[in-house]
């Protein structure tokens, strides 16, 4: 028999063993029944779902024990148990669901993990890292690198629609990548060095271009962004602490982003919640959102006991509908016109149809969000996987269509389960009216930038601010310019628009601005060298807005410094609008990004180059020929060409051999 046989046979022959021994044990699911049943889900009549009214009361976690035991009892094999007898590892992930308003589901996954290390090991002790991922160990290590944050956004996120963003803005990034850092050293070009090394080995490690990261796109904020570990404090450091932030918003994010950052996990994206993501289905979302943060804590100021921590993160928003239609139709096409519901009242006929409003029913499971189901839950986790809804019972039902279902649902402040064995979890919502979930939480503060002027040598910014709420607030503002951009700082000027709706201009020489500015941090660009930055702390009295005008002059570039596709225009990064506790001015309860801007320079044409080599080289293969032509040919009559000719060594040999033969 040929070896290659035995590729196909052994895993039948084991198949076969395992089913008889697992049939073996009474009241244990068989290994045949676990691998051939239902992937996805048992039949219906099977299926535990759990109605709304089950789940309300405080006292159903015995209730909901009981009733799941009343079904048919089925105990899973000692090793797929989530209390087996192995090791635990310093690492958690936890899932959250909310429905949100017009078909929207929100869902956010968090992963922490962490490790105790030294700030100054030596070189002949091993470094252990457990769960910690070793490949951010080694670039934080060899870059001195003592708090790191990256942000990766993609799509956009509908505040009046979706409410607050989540964590109060701080797991949130703009649209494409953003970075920042604080970095331990000497001096500050040697913390300079380590942060373009950061960058360039985050940029392999993530399939990014961080690589282009240099100091013109490097600013250090001062106001935001600060640090939040507390190693500069509580640590004796041989260095000292070097803050660098930069952002690159014409970054795109997709999928080989997304695989970089499961393989950090220990499960490798491959069980626990995060089997759920892929990225066909999670950058098809309304807006997606992934963040790393990497803390480093040290005990009694020593740096021998510190703890570095690693949380990651992805908040994603799905429109329901539009993902069960992207399923039914992979492929884009009209409705058929047997399946378009048109409004009775009105006129209808094979050319006319009014369609009737989109039902707020909604019925959908992961199956049909993410195209697969939980693979179980992490089994060297410290805690339990688990998975939260911030839903509405009285309107919405969670049911359960798994092999094996959640032990129990509980009520911690949201309903909850937890994932504690290695089957797949599959979970049902059902809604008749997907308009009623819980309450959205509006933002305390509406922002937004816009671009205005069309000269190609010249334009403004307008940043538009709206208090709601019924007290001032302190808000910063943080803005970074490419070096093309020379921002004017004289020419601001301040709308203010109370809640009676009197407008007020104030520019630069009125006094009354300092009521509404409190502190301006301004670094002009240097050309090619560092960007624009600009930081405002202002205070916003309530149920007001502020409007904030800036010139600026357009720089021209040199001809090899404009990216591909120059037409399109130039991404200018997000404004940051953070608001400051009054008490604790480094204490941001909540932050926020702008939409990208896309800022239009002086474009040459770039096929005139090659219009002119053409056309040089055309008039120079003619004018060349006409010369050599004329250099090196004389004009003769007909009979003086031949008679030349016949005096040629050549044409006198020609002549003996036709003498010689005869020939003539």
């Amino acid at each position: 028999m040929k070896l290659e046989y035995l590729y196909w046979i052994l895993p039948l022959v084991v198949h076969v063993i395992g089913t008889e021994f697992a049939s073996s044990d009474e009241g244990t699911i068989a290994y045949s029944e676990h691998v051939t049943g239902s992937r996805n889900c048992l039949p219906e009549e099977q299926s535990d779902i759990i109605e709304s009214s089950h789940l309300v009361q405080t006292s159903t976690l015995d209730t909901n024990q009981e009733e799941v035991d009343q079904s048919e009892p089925k105990t899973l094999p000692l090793s797929a148990k989530y209390d087996y007898d192995g090791k635990k590892y310093p690492n958690t992930e936890h899932l959250e669901i909310k429905p949100l308003q017009g078909g929207n589901i929100l869902m956010s996954f968090n992963f922490e993990a962490s490790r105790t290390t030294e700030l100054y090991p030596s070189s002949k002790e091993i470094t252990y890292y457990d769960v910690f991922p070793k490949a951010l160990g080694s670039i934080l290590k060899s870059t001195n690198t003592r708090e790191l944050h990256l942000r990766f956004g993609h799509g956009w996120y509908d505040s009046d629609l979706n409410g607050k963003l989540v964590a109060n803005g701080n797991l949130s990034g703009g649209t494409g990548v953003e970075i920042w850092a604080f970095i331990e050293a000497n001096s500050e070009d040697e913390a300079f060095e380590y942060w373009v090394q950061l960058a360039n080995s985050l940029s392999g490690l993530f399939c990014a271009s961080f690589n282009s990261i240099d100091s013109a796109v490097t600013t250090k904020p001062e106001q935001l962004f600060q640090k939040e570990s507390n190693i500069d404090t509580n640590s004796n450091l041989l260095g000292q602490l070097y803050h660098f932030r930069s952002a690159l918003p014409r970054e795109p994010i997709c999928t080989e982003n997304l695989t970089p950052f499961l393989k950090l996990l220990p499960t490798k994206g491959k069980q626990g919640i995060s089997s759920l993501l892929s990225g066909n289905k999670m950058f098809n979302a309304e807006w997606t959102s992934m963040s790393i943060d990497i803390l480093t804590n040290c005990e009694d100021g020593g740096v021998d006991n510190c703890t570095q921590s690693l949380k990651q993160a992805i908040n994603l928003i799905l429109n329901v509908p539009k993902v069960k239609d992207k399923n039914k139709y992979p492929i884009p096409k009209p409705t058929p016109g047997t399946e378009l519901k048109c409004d009775p009242s009105r006129i209808h006929d094979l050319y006319n149809c009014f369609p009737l409003v989109e039902s707020p029913d909604l019925d959908f499971t992961f199956l049909d969000l993410f195209g697969k189901v939980i693979r179980g839950g992490s089994l060297v986790a410290s805690k339990p996987s688990t998975v939260c809804f911030d839903i509405d019972l009285n309107n919405w039902e969670i049911g359960h269509l798994s092999l094996q279902p959640p032990d129990q649902f509980y009520m911690d402040e949201k309903l909850c389960f937890s994932l504690l064995t290695s089957d797949e979890y599959n979970v049902s919502f059902k809604t008749h009216d997907s308009s009623k979930v819980n309450n959205i939480e509006q933002p305390p503060f509406r922002a937004s930038r816009s671009l205005s002027g069309y000269s190609q040598e010249s334009g403004g910014f307008r940043l538009d601010f709206f208090n709601p709420t019924e007290g001032d607030q302190v808000i910063v503002i943080f803005q970074a310019l490419p070096w093309f951009v020379k921002l004017y700082t004289h020419s601001l000027v301040l709308t203010v628009t109370n809640k009676s709706g009197e407008s007020v201009l104030l520019n630069v020489q009125n006094e009354e601005l300092s009521e509404y500015i409190k502190e301006i941090v301004y670094h002009p660009a240097v050309d090619r060298v560092t960007p624009t930055h600009l930081e405002l702390r202002i205070l916003a009295p309530a149920k007001t807005k502020l409007k904030f005008t800036f010139s600026f002059d357009k720089s021209m570039l040199l001809y090899s410094e404009y990216p591909p596709d120059a037409n399109h225009g130039f991404e200018l990064e997000p404004v940051v609008f953070a608001l400051i506790d009054k008490d604790h001015p480094d204490n941001v309860k909540y932050i926020m990004r702008t939409t990208t801007g896309l800022l239009t320079l002086p474009t040459p044409d770039f096929s005139m180059p090659y219009n002119v080599i053409i056309l040089t080289l055309t008039i120079m293969s003619l004018t060349f020929g006409s010369i050599f032509n004329l250099l090196v040919k004389k004009v003769v009559t007909e009979e003086e060409a031949e008679l030349a000719q016949s005096e040629r060594p050549v044409e006198k040999l020609k002549q003996k051999f036709r003498t010689l033969f005869g020939r003539t």
